[in-house]
């Protein structure tokens, strides 16, 4: 396998050009990657399993702290892009700064030529990516697991397992000095 590079939407709707030209069978998934876990990795390792070619489309940090919330993302996009393009099936990732808004990702699979887009269990667009995969003469593939594990969930088990709770604080009685 040849070294993985992030590219710039126009040279990867050059190369997915060539690919089909090749008969290739083209797969996207996107999404944040914020505080990789379990669940993404699955979600990589099956999406490269039905197709020849994986695209993998990382959200940038100013539009995850737009549709998420502004504190995130917590590991920052360039680390999270080296994390992703470690991963053995993925072929190419591009930063995905497109809001998900009407027809804005169906052009984007058009142009990419993809066959199959897949998501996650917990994939908050669902109904909208598949419309804009329909579009596109894609398809939509979800991809289930059973390891309920999501950066939220994480999230929520760190502060909860971290945050100081009432009972371990105790008040100090005041002194006259």
């Amino acid at each position: 396998m040849g070294t993985k590079l992030t590219y710039p939407l126009d040279i990867l709707f050059k190369i997915a050009y060539e690919l089909k030209k090749d008969g290739k069978r083209i797969c996207l998934t996107h999404g944040a990657f914020d505080l990789f876990h379990d669940g993404h990795l699955y979600l990589i390792n099956q999406s490269a399993k039905i197709c020849d070619y994986l695209i993998v489309g990382i959200e940038g940090d100013k539009r995850i702290a737009e549709y998420k919330e502004k504190k995130r993302p917590i590991i920052s996009q360039k680390q999270r892009i080296n994390l992703i393009n470690s991963i053995e099936n993925v072929d190419a990732t591009f930063v995905k700064d497109i809001p998900f808004n009407v027809g804005s990702h169906a052009d984007l699979y058009k142009e990419l030529k993809v066959d199959i887009v897949t998501i996650g269990r917990f994939f908050q667009y669902e109904e909208i990516v598949k419309e804009q995969a329909s579009k596109a003469g894609a398809k939509l593939s979800k991809i289930y697991n059973d390891r309920g594990v999501s950066t939220t969930s994480i999230i929520d088990t760190i502060i909860k397992k971290y945050s100081p709770s009432e009972t371990e604080y105790q008040e100090v009685p005041k002194t006259d000095f």
